[in-house]
């Protein structure tokens, strides 16, 4: 099947009829037409159903497992022309990955700066969004790492290369008005009925925790990134609650206290998709990452 197939079809299906994609593409109707119905000859499937003479198009189940299916092909092909570009370039190639947003600046400054330092002509695409988002890009191949804390949808789908425990920890402004610097940790009783300000990665499990021990803190903020949620604690508005390495301590003007609690921990994770090859500059970034850890 011409791979120009595959991205006429997400085009249509984007569009939402054959017209509007003729018009994006700039290719005729009818030539849109026919390959569709190439596309449901050559799968023996239906894959399109015509709306309101043919204005608007909707799929059928086949019709939503091909574009899927097209969408890894095209993102394939994507990458392998990308690659193959940074050679002839004089690169070695681009480390694609999928972050947690709670952990892009951590693994920046732990990895990616020193992995760019040995291989500079090495590039970066780096994709931050919350697990059901990085399943999608490791499965469509627009990624081959995935940094997360928290567990992927379709597990079994993925193989675990690196995981660890992240303790949740607290932050809170020197002059704070709701916690002071005369502990060397706090306690989960020492945030109650005190405004929490949480990544959302890791609220769930701390309100949870905090539901089992009968601790009801005021939840001023739950935050897409740990860096929204830290934001807070500078202003002095409330205690930050965010999954944090021991090299985040020193923030300017920001006291860090780890919150004594068995519970409040996640796991962190290096994961890849199972049995799927991996390209050179990602073999060799996995080989430096296990010299790190």
């Amino acid at each position: 099947m011409d791979i120009e197939y595959y991205r006429n079809f997400i085009a249509i299906v984007e569009a939402g009829s054959i017209l509007g994609a003729s018009k994006k593409l700039s290719i005729a109707q009818p030539a849109l037409s026919n390959q569709i119905k190439v596309m449901q000859r050559f799968f023996d499937a239906q894959l399109i159903i015509a709306k309101r003479g043919g204005h608007r198009i909707e799929l059928t189940d086949a019709g939503k497992v091909l574009l899927k299916q097209a969408k890894t092909i095209v993102e394939e092909e994507r990458s392998a022309i990308k690659e193959i570009a940074d050679c002839s370039s004089g690169f070695s190639g681009t480390l694609r990955i999928s972050l947690s947003p709670s952990m892009s600046i951590w693994f920046i400054r732990r990895y990616l700066t020193k992995f760019s330092k040995k291989y500079p002509k090495v590039n970066f695409e780096l994709h931050e969004g919350p697990p059901s988002v990085q399943v999608e890009q490791m499965l469509s191949g627009k990624t081959e790492f995935c940094v997360a804390n928290a567990p992927l949808e379709e597990a079994f789908r993925f193989e675990t290369i690196y995981s660890r425990k992240e303790r949740l920890v607290s932050f809170f402004h020197k002059n704070s008005l709701f916690l002071h610097d005369t502990k060397p940790h706090i306690l989960l009783d020492d945030l109650d009925g005190k405004p929490v300000c949480l990544s959302q990665g890791c609220a769930n499990l701390f309100l949870s925790v905090c539901a089992d021990s009968h601790i009801r803190p005021q939840v001023l903020s739950i935050s897409t990134t740990k860096l929204s949620a830290m934001q807070w604690a500078k202003e002095d508005a409330g205690i930050s609650v965010v999954p944090a390495e021991l090299e985040e301590g020193d923030t300017d003007n920001l006291i860090r206290k780890i919150i004594m609690d068995e519970r409040l921990y996640m796991d962190k994770t290096l994961s890849i998709v199972k049995g799927r090859p991996l390209s050179n500059v990602a073999e060799t970034f996995l080989t430096y990452f296990h010299e790190e850890v």
